[in-house]
């Protein structure tokens, strides 16, 4: 046996395992002494996996923290250090993602053992391979992941279960983003019209305004779905976002604050725009009473055929798909698409991006400008029009 090393613990060499071996002795959270050995093929490796462990505990590391597997920290993390700082509907894509894409690979692994290369290959893998269909996952989602196990570990670390976080020293996937599908002024005209030709009584005009609603004032569709008439000005021609609606598993429909700050917003609508909200809010309050209590009044200004929230899955899937398919509309066109199209069309027409920025409710100009960077060839063609006006 060797001897006593600084004080710190001991080194020996196992005769057996032909393996060096530093013990150090400790104080668990509950003051018991306790033992822990490292073991390295190289003396001074052995020496140094100890006193760094030592030195971790000097500074608040757990010393059994790092035992405690990945599932287990999960379990955890997720309803004491996330669900109550973020929305509803985000905590689900946050547990959603744990679940799909990071316990079934780690979820049994202690967290001291999780290893950068480990989480690196698995990042790549995802990439490849990840969907059920065994086609990779998008570089968004792929990164999203990261993301998620990155702040994961960083409260693993930041509560004393880990001295530091693996994740962070993987590589981002280089994120490629998609084009966006948006409709042409004559497409959105077709689909219109195609939507006041269908067959279910109701949807044939609830449909027709909510396609045109949403093309014109380019909400999200939570804030569509969430529009209440009392946030219809009609005197002023205007609407005012302040909630968005929102499904989440186990509670249903949930009304939540806005994305962002800049989500919290008044938009202006067109003219015709009001007179149209008019004549269809007397609509539904006729359709109302001929159902009577069947109706719920919840002074929604889109609701179902009851008067209940709309269910995007039923909604996209029964009348929503059928009715672009029915028009031929391209693929890839969702009913997001219909916010990106009133951008697009706004943009091309030389509006200030600034402006596009505030009725769209986005964070900065950077995030504008970067989502519409294909309608940058039309401006800078515009650019070059007022040019030739200003030095004919």
């Amino acid at each position: 046996m060797g001897r006593r090393a600084t004080g710190e613990g001991t080194a020996y060499f196992d005769e057996n395992k032909k393996i060096w071996v530093y013990q150090v002795s400790y104080r668990d959270e509950a003051g018991v002494r306790q033992r822990k050995k490292f073991k390295a093929k190289i003396k001074r490796d052995a020496m140094r996996k100890g006193k760094e462990f030592l030195d971790e505990i000097s500074k608040g590391l757990k010393p059994n923290g790092g035992r405690i597997t990945v599932a287990h920290w999960v379990g955890e993390w997720l309803p004491t250090y996330v669900q109550p700082r973020i929305r509803p509907r985000t905590f689900e894509k946050y547990k959603s993602c744990m679940n799909t894409y990071i316990l079934p690979a780690f979820g049994d692994v202690p967290l001291e053992e999780l290893t950068a290369s480990d989480v690196q290959k698995h990042l790549n893998n995802l990439l490849e391979n990840g969907r059920k269909d065994g086609e990779g996952l998008s570089s968004s989602t792929v990164r999203a992941v990261r993301r998620y196990f990155c702040m994961c570990l960083d409260d693993a670390v930041e509560v004393g279960l880990v001295p530091r976080n693996v994740v962070r020293s993987t590589k981002p996937t280089k994120l490629i983003k998609k084009d966006i599908v948006v409709l042409t002024k004559e497409e959105l005209q077709r689909l219109l019209a195609v939507a006041q030709e269908i067959r279910h009584p109701y949807m044939r005009v609830m449909m027709p305004e909510l396609i045109r609603f949403t093309a014109h004032t380019g909400l999200r569709q939570g804030e569509v779905f969430g529009l209440l008439w009392q946030d219809v000005d009609f005197e002023q021609g205007a609407i005012f976002v302040q909630h968005s609606l929102a499904h989440v598993v186990g509670k249903g429909a949930v009304m939540q604050a806005p994305k962002t700050k800049n989500s919290r917003r008044r938009v202006l609508l067109l003219p015709e725009d009001v007179e149209s909200l008019r004549k269809y809010r007397d609509w539904q309050q006729a359709y109302a009473e001929e159902l009577g209590d069947q109706y719920a009044r919840r002074d929604l200004v889109f609701a179902s055929t009851f008067g209940s929230p709309i269910s995007p899955t039923n909604f996209l899937r029964r009348h929503f798909h059928p009715l672009l398919k029915k028009c031929g509309i391209k693929d890839g066109f969702t009913f997001h698409g219909l916010r990106h199209t009133h951008a697009t069309l706004l943009l091309k027409q030389g509006v200030n991006p600034k402006i596009v920025q505030e009725r769209l409710g986005l964070s900065s100009i950077k995030v504008t400008m970067d989502t519409y960077s294909h309608v940058l060839p039309d401006m800078q063609q515009q650019a070059i029009n007022a040019l030739k006006e200003l030095f004919p």
